[in-house]
C-alpha cells in the first residue's frame, strides 16, 4: 500500500539574518548544523553449490559469497536551521504577537504588507528634491519662500552625503507601522527587484520575526561634539525615512507561506 504524502509547510524567505540564526541554533541545539550525512548499505549473500569428486564422496559443497554496497549522501541543511529555530520559538511560546505592548528586547511576530528601501532609492529621492529645491528657488518671491527653498537645498545636501542603510516598513492590518534596517547580504533578492515587480505597492501577507527595540531612556549629547551631531543627524534622517509612529525592530527573518 502506498503511503499518503504528508503536507509540508513551505516558506519563501525574503530576508534572513544568517549570523543571528546560526547563533540561536547553536545555543538551542548545542552546536551549529553544517551538514547532514546519510549512509545506505546493502548486503547480498549468494550460495554456490559444487559437486564433490566421485573419488571422495557424493554430495554437494556450498560456498557463500557476500557483497557489501554502501552509498553516502552529504546534505546541505540550508534553510533547515532557520525553520528549526522558528519552530523552536513557536513551540516554546518565545514570541509575542502584541507588538505594541511587548517590552524592549522581546521576540515579536507580526504579519502585514512590507515595503523595502535601499540607498539607490535615497539617491533618486535626493535627485527629485534637488529639482524641487531649484524650482522653489526660482519661483520664490517672499522672504519666507526663499527661506523654504534654501532649507530644502540644505536638506538635499545633507542627504547626499549620508550613507543610508537598507530598511523595511511592515504595516499590519491594524495599521501599526513596524520598521527597521536590513543587512543587504541577508536579502534573497536585491531590493530594487521589488520596485520593478510591485511598483509603489507593497508585498502582502509577509511575516516578520524580530527583536523589538525600545530604549529605556534617551541619551542627549551636545551637538558641538561629533557624537552628538551624528546622533541628531541620525534621528533627523530616521524621521525622514520612516513614519514617526513606527515601532523599531531588528529583523531576524521576513518570509511568507506558500
Amino acid at each position: 500500500m502506498e503511503q499518503e504524502e504528508q503536507e509540508v509547510a513551505l516558506y519563501d524567505f525574503l530576508y534572513r539574518d544568517s549570523s543571528r540564526i546560526t547563533s540561536y541554533y547553536a545555543q538551542i541545539f548545542s552546536g551549529h548544523l553544517t551538514a547532514i550525512e546519510e549512509t545506505d548499505s546493502e548486503r547480498d549473500v549468494q550460495d554456490k553449490a559444487a559437486k564433490l569428486s566421485i573419488h571422495l564422496a557424493s554430495g554437494d559443497v556450498k560456498s557463500t559469497q557476500e557483497n557489501l554496497r554502501s552509498q553516502k549522501r552529504v546534505i546541505n541543511p540550508h534553510d533547515l536551521t532557520t525553520v528549526d529555530v522558528l519552530s523552536f520559538f513557536n513551540e516554546k511560546n518565545r514570541t509575542q504577537t502584541d507588538v505594541e505592548s511587548a517590552s524592549h528586547g522581546s521576540l515579536i511576530v507580526a504579519k502585514g504588507t512590507v515595503l523595502f528601501i535601499d540607498s539607490s532609492m535615497m539617491l533618486l529621492a535626493v535627485a527629485v528634491l534637488e529639482m524641487e529645491a531649484e524650482n522653489k528657488r526660482k519661483a520664490a518671491r517672499t522672504t519666507s519662500e526663499k527661506a523654504a527653498a534654501q532649507n530644502l537645498k540644505q536638506i538635499t545636501q545633507f542627504m547626499s552625503k549620508v550613507i543610508v542603510p537598507s530598511g523595511f516598513l511592515l504595516q499590519t492590518e491594524a495599521g501599526l507601522n513596524i520598521a527597521g534596517t536590513l543587512k543587504d547580504d541577508g536579502m534573497e533578492e536585491p531590493i530594487s527587484t521589488y520596485y520593478f515587480k510591485h511598483g509603489t505597492a507593497g508585498l502582502a501577507s509577509v511575516y516578520l520575526l524580530g527583536i523589538k527595540e525600545e530604549p529605556a531612556y534617551s541619551v542627549s549629547l551636545p551637538t558641538e561634539q561629533m557624537i552628538g551631531a551624528g546622533q541628531a543627524a541620525a534621528a533627523g534622517l530616521r524621521s525622514m525615512i520612516f513614519p514617526p509612529d513606527s515601532v523599531m525592530v531588528t529583523p531576524i527573518a521576513l518570509f511568507r507561506e506558500i
